[in-house]
């Protein structure tokens, strides 16, 4: 996954499934810092601290729109509703390589593919007195396609959140796409912005696309992860009123508007590692004290 000039120690260690990694030690005290340096930054603004489960109702993400428009990335969650009896017929399908799970059914959760998703049912039916703002870290999974590397299943995302009126949503993307660039620029990356879409899926994908980029809804800033892959290691985007109207909630009188700023904390820990070697206590001091949170 890095490249093998890379301390051993540091290495992820990888599994019997495809891009599902085991971080040790080192890894993640770069997570830590990036925690550490995004709530600094957050903490100008009154964010609801939220931990994000690994899962998420169903019904939910129904609501959302996300198995309409990627269902090629969503997991789900399947139990066995049988008792005893019935096992006993399957469970010799364990040892020999049969089909066992077929029994199995959907549940009533889904690995949560985004850290967003669960805070716009909180708002459900609710006027907004002002912006509503939540700091949210959560565990996800994506069913990617890709071996690259940086392009997990099961990865790890932090997001920062908002909803309220239109004009206040447009300019809290735009803040945050600045200031997450001024961040990651000030700890030595090289950063490209860039307009960007979603993956959608199946017929109409290229019109939803379009139209994404059209109206600038979805930015990705874009660094090199390993010697010369480049991937979106963050993002800031503007849903408009999708959730304010799945979600049925207000501001100012008309239907809420969302915005949410993203980062992949895997992915900018490669890309840190990239720019600057395996080991934090070899790196530049005022890049561990801009990602710390206690530099300028």
């Amino acid at each position: 996954m890095l490249d093998h000039a890379v301390a051993e120690d540091l290495l992820p260690l990888s599994t019997e499934a495809a891009g599902v990694y085991l971080f040790g030690e080192n890894f993640e005290e770069i997570i830590g810092l990036l925690r550490r340096g995004i709530t600094a930054m957050a903490a100008a603004e009154p964010f609801r601290r939220l931990t994000i489960p690994p899962v998420i109702s169903r019904r939910t993400i129904e609501r959302a729109g996300y198995v309409g428009s990627f269902p090629q990335l969503l997991g789900t969650v399947h139990s066995y509703p049988g008792d005893g009896r019935s096992w006993g017929k399957l469970s010799p399908l364990v040892e020999s390589g049969g089909d066992w799970y077929r029994d199995h059914t959907i549940s009533d959760v889904v690995l949560l593919p985004a850290a967003c998703y669960p805070v716009y049912p909180t708002l459900e039916g609710r006027e907004l007195a002002g912006p509503a703002r939540f700091h949210v870290d959560a565990t996800c999974f994506r069913q990617e396609a890709s071996s690259e590397t940086g392009r997990l299943r099961s990865f790890r995302m932090v997001e920062l959140v908002t909803a309220g009126t239109p004009d206040h949503c447009a300019s809290w993307r735009e803040r945050w796409l600045a200031r997450v660039g001024e961040w990651l620029s000030a700890a030595g990356l090289s950063v490209s912005v860039e307009v960007a879409d979603d993956p959608f899926f199946g017929p109409g994908r290229k019109l939803f696309q379009e139209a994404q980029r059209l109206q600038e809804l979805k930015f990705e800033l874009r660094v090199a992860v390993s010697g010369d892959t480049v991937q979106a290691i963050a993002s800031a985007n503007y849903h408009k009123e999708h959730f304010g109207e799945v979600f049925e909630f207000t501001a100012g009188g008309e239907v809420g508007h969302t915005a949410c700023t993203a980062f992949g904390l895997e992915r900018i820990a490669l890309a840190l590692i990239n720019a600057h070697g395996p080991a934090v206590r070899d790196w530049p001091a005022e890049v561990v004290a801009v990602l710390g949170g206690t530099g300028a």
